[in-house]
């Protein structure tokens, strides 16, 4: 028996790859910026944003109305002070937080790639 289509959870697999991908773009700019007097590095909030929506959810379509309105926020790092010329971007670690945000990228593409293929075998009867 085929197990039916949890569209939440296709709905949070393209949020994540959404952010993921928004979290490439800041990244890359923190990187970019690097050498810019005074700039100050941002990161994407998100993951608290989506345990909250998801422990405060009743039904699953009011869950899903939840999802689709979640955004996630770019929040400046205001707390550290790298160098002197008052820009905190560590390249080190954006680097490395660059990184690991691909992985996590092409496994979520991969985790949706699956799903798409289960549902196609599902809709062609299994052939």
């Amino acid at each position: 028996m085929q197990r039916p289509i949890d569209t939440n959870s296709l709905l949070i697999t393209q949020k994540s790859l959404d952010v993921l991908w928004m979290k490439q773009k800041v990244i890359s700019n923190n990187i970019a910026n690097a050498d810019t007097p005074g700039f100050k590095s941002s990161n994407v909030v998100f993951e608290d944003i989506l345990k909250n929506t998801l422990s405060s959810s009743g039904s699953s379509e009011e869950l899903q109305q939840k999802l689709l309105s979640l955004e996630p926020q770019i929040l400046k790092d205001n707390s550290i002070q790298v160098r002197e010329d008052g820009n905190n971007v560590d390249l080190d670690e954006q680097n490395i937080e660059l990184t690991r945000v691909r992985l996590q990228y092409e496994t979520m593409a991969r985790v949706i790639s699956e799903e798409f293929s289960r549902m196609q075998y599902v809709i062609r009867g299994g052939n």
